[in-house]
């Protein structure tokens, strides 16, 4: 008796558990993220000033992630508005970009699909990969007591991994504070290497000779840059995500990605 009332009592337990929260979600309020857009006619997308090839700040070529926001809003029958705001990626932590929802619909040109970025965002990633890359005339880093000058840039990598790592190594560390500094490390010989975010590379005038290449996958994985909407816009994600799929099949991100030269790092001069 005691075994036949056990086994109705889970059950019991789990439909009551289901009851409440259905009852819970019933209160929440609609989600109108797509719908308020769709009234408005606009998608806004939020951007650095530079971070290229994603954001470049030319008329011409404005940039990857700012193409291709334009295409997914043409997908969904909007007008996209373009807010460029200084204060994305002056922190490796979005949470301190001091976005709101009434600037943003989307951020672009610059978030990882990383664990950080998705603490603040849920994020929809492209085919753009990112990930800490090194840079040296030899293609490789200094042996143990070598010299190699970090800027950690703000997309969301694990620099405490890296430091780490670079302390087990036993190389000397010269931290840069923008591109410029790192550069001029490089080529002044006070660094045998560099290491960087892959796309920080892309707007530096960097020594002749520097080669770029990925740090070792199996210490350091790559990610895929993204798109971040708020967290609870499950409607607008929905759409924009969608969007995305038709946009890669009709071939529209590859066209993209030659058009702004995106290569791998083994395939780039």
């Amino acid at each position: 008796m005691k075994g036949g009332r056990n086994r109705w009592i889970q059950p019991a337990i789990n439909l009551l558990i289901t009851v409440a929260l259905l009852t819970t979600l019933s209160f929440l309020p609609p989600d109108t993220s797509l719908s308020d857009r769709q009234k408005t006619g606009v998608l806004k997308l939020c951007v650095p000033p530079s971070y290229p090839p994603l954001v470049t700040g030319d008329p011409q070529q404005p940039g990857f992630d700012i193409e291709l926001g334009g295409k997914v809003a043409a997908e969904l029958g909007l007008r996209l508005a373009v807010n460029t705001l200084s204060s994305i990626g002056t922190d490796f932590n979005p949470r301190n970009w001091s976005l709101t929802r009434g600037q943003c619909d989307i951020i672009a040109g610059g978030v990882a699909d990383t664990l950080q970025s998705r603490s603040f965002l849920q994020t929809i990633p492209t085919p753009i990969e990112t990930g800490w890359v090194g840079v040296s005339k030899s293609g490789q880093l200094p042996a143990a007591g070598g010299s190699v000058v970090v800027l950690p840039g703000t997309s969301g990598l694990d620099r405490l991994k890296l430091s780490g790592w670079l302390r087990q190594q036993s190389r000397q560390v010269i931290p840069a504070r923008s591109p410029q500094q790192f550069a001029e490390t490089l080529a002044s010989g006070r660094a045998a290497a560099g290491i960087t975010e892959r796309f920080l590379t892309a707007g530096m005038a960097l020594p002749e000779g520097v080669t770029p290449f990925w740090l070792d996958e199996a210490q350091f994985p790559r990610f895929r840059m993204a798109f971040g909407l708020w967290k609870g816009d499950q409607t607008l994600k929905r759409a924009v995500a969608a969007a995305l799929q038709r946009l890669e099949a009709a071939g529209d991100m590859a066209a993209l990605e030659a058009r702004y030269h995106i290569e791998t790092i083994e395939e780039a001069p």
